[in-house]
């Protein structure tokens, strides 16, 4: 059973966004999968390798689309996404010099992000993507 369900609520009304916003919920529930089966170290690294291809296209791909439609707070949205690769990449640096399990941060990290930054934030644009 997956942890997090895609909800239309979710949509910022372009279709390729939505189905990368979707890679995100799918990271979720690998993460949780594997967190129900006691393989949370290989599935962590796994999804840390994930995102971090992920991060690159996605917030190019969105800031450029946002750039083209004249979003007013692109240099916020942008500012945004230097904080989520920041933290990704204390998670990454994390990984490899401890020992500590840190599945339940990357969790919270992966929901905040879904919940904080998608939910929240990248509907503000929604309206300036026109039909």
């Amino acid at each position: 059973m997956a942890l997090v369900e895609w909800q239309e609520c979710y949509s910022v009304g372009n279709e390729r966004l939505d189905q990368q916003h979707q890679r995100l919920v799918a990271m979720i529930n690998q993460l949780g999968e594997a967190m129900d089966t006691g393989s949370e170290r290989p599935a962590l690294i796994k999804i840390l390798n994930g995102l971090a291809g992920y991060t690159k296209t996605h917030f190019s791909e969105e800031e450029r689309i946002l750039e083209e439609c004249g979003y007013p707070d692109l240099a916020e949205h942008r500012e945004e996404h230097v904080v989520l690769n920041r933290q990704l990449a204390d998670f990454y640096r994390d990984f490899y010099m401890t020992t500590r399990p840190q599945t339940a941060e990357v969790m919270a990290f992966l929901k905040g992000w879904l919940y904080g930054h998608i939910v929240e934030k990248d509907q503000r644009y929604s309206p300036f993507l026109g039909p």
